[in-house]
């Protein structure tokens, strides 16, 4: 049997690969227009695909679209309905519209991400594969994820709420006469974040000469502008806590990640015109809200003694990580600026229209992992050769100027948050 895996991230071509590669031969490609090109190859060569597991978020061309080429080749080539290639859409949500507009463009049956051996063998089965069959375990990752998932579906998950002040900062900040008094009387509601905000004034990161000893004097010092950003950081620390030590550890990494990405994200924007340098801060701080949401989740199920296979936390989480946040930031209320930063930041292909945005989160994405920020387990990428790059016009001596303002803050921010 020949299958074709279809998926623009690696960790899900990995695993489902790993899964087969006793029983059958694949091949894996990371767009539809690579899917449609081999399938074409492989007709034309008499060696047609037997199954396809299609993703159906990709960049350049979604999975349903590439399903309904892949049938409308088949009809123009007179391939007998029983004679056409089984095709299973893999998704990241099982709304049920994504599912009927798949079935009704012509997919065979469907399976729901985070994927793993029990759920792939039994859609197999249908299609005449049958999988070595494995002694049952212990409840494994992706099934707690994929069970936190289900709850929040259902409104059964107990979220943690985004401090509201985050949502009253940026209200007042919209407004062009905001003034020191009215931001500053707004943080001291909040005690906690007055007396983190006065430490981070008189961090090594922000210190004056003279000691802060009030909001306002912080402001003062460092602008409104600059506030925003911080008490932003701040209110998304709270997000990264665990009372288990291992997820603790994760979620600190993470933390890092999101810290790098949003100073990246703001420096990238800086060298760009008419870029909105406070979303782009907030963008990377965001970006990967999904992972921490459910490493947190993770961190309510799993017993504290309990030590988890690391790498199965990381790829589980990296596979449903994307849309989980996009879902998150809007229950939350964010704007579809942010959701669509979560959604699709990971991307390697990006239309002519991608928002810039998009675009300056995925390079500070990228960036930050080959500067040794990274939270997934990915190779260095040539940022040269990233979409994101190009489209944005930066060119490699800017990279390497915002590679080091980056280093020098992160090193500067440990203390700070």
């Amino acid at each position: 049997m020949k299958i074709l895996i279809v998926d623009d991230q690696l960790v899900s071509r990995m695993k489902i690969q790993k899964i087969l590669e006793n029983i059958c031969d694949s091949d894996a490609v990371d767009c539809g227009q690579a899917a449609i090109d081999a399938f074409k190859q492989a007709l034309n060569s008499q060696s047609p695909y037997d199954l396809i597991t299609l993703d159906v978020s990709m960049p350049d061309m979604d999975g349903r679209q590439v399903l309904q080429t892949i049938r409308k080749l088949e009809f123009e080539k007179k391939i007998a309905q029983q004679r056409q290639v089984k095709i299973l859409m893999i998704t990241s949500s099982s709304d049920k519209d994504t599912v009927l507009s798949s079935i009704e463009a012509g997919c065979d049956d469907y399976l729901v991400k985070p994927l793993n051996r029990e759920t792939i063998s039994k859609k197999l089965e249908k299609f005449g594969l049958i999988l070595a069959e494995q002694k049952p375990s212990e409840d494994t990752v992706h099934k707690m994820v994929d069970t936190t998932i289900q709850r929040f579906k259902k409104g059964e998950l107990d979220l943690p709420a985004m401090p509201q002040i985050v949502r009253e900062i940026q209200k007042v900040m919209n407004n062009s006469a905001a003034s020191v008094e009215a931001v500053a009387a707004l943080i001291e509601k909040d005690i906690s974040m007055a007396v983190k905000l006065i430490a981070t004034a008189n961090s090594p990161l922000y210190r004056g000469v003279e000691k802060i000893q009030s909001v306002q004097a912080a402001i003062s010092r460092l602008g409104l502008k600059e506030i925003q950003d911080i008490v932003n950081a701040i209110a998304n620390k709270s997000l990264y806590e665990t009372k288990h030590r291992q997820l603790k550890q994760l979620l600190d990494k993470l933390w890092l990640h999101s810290l790098a990405s949003a100073h990246a994200a703001r420096r990238i924007s800086e060298q760009l015109d008419q870029a909105d340098l406070d979303k782009a801060f907030m963008g990377g701080l965001v970006h990967d809200i999904g992972s921490v949401l459910l490493l947190k989740s993770l961190g309510e199920i799993v017993p504290p003694g309990r030590v988890l296979d690391q790498a199965e936390v990381i790829n589980s989480v990296y596979e449903v990580h994307a849309n989980f946040g996009a879902a998150l930031l809007d229950k939350w209320a964010f704007t579809q600026d942010f959701v669509r930063i979560a959604k699709v930041h990971e991307w390697t292909h990006f239309g002519a229209s991608t928002e810039q945005e998009v675009l300056i989160v995925n390079l500070a994405d990228n960036l930050t992992h080959n500067m040794g920020y990274g939270f997934f387990e990915k190779e260095p990428v040539d940022l040269l050769e990233l979409e994101s790059v190009k489209a944005l016009q930066i060119d490699e001596d800017t990279l390497k100027n915002i590679q080091q303002q980056v280093s020098q803050v992160m090193e500067d921010s440990t203390a700070a948050f």
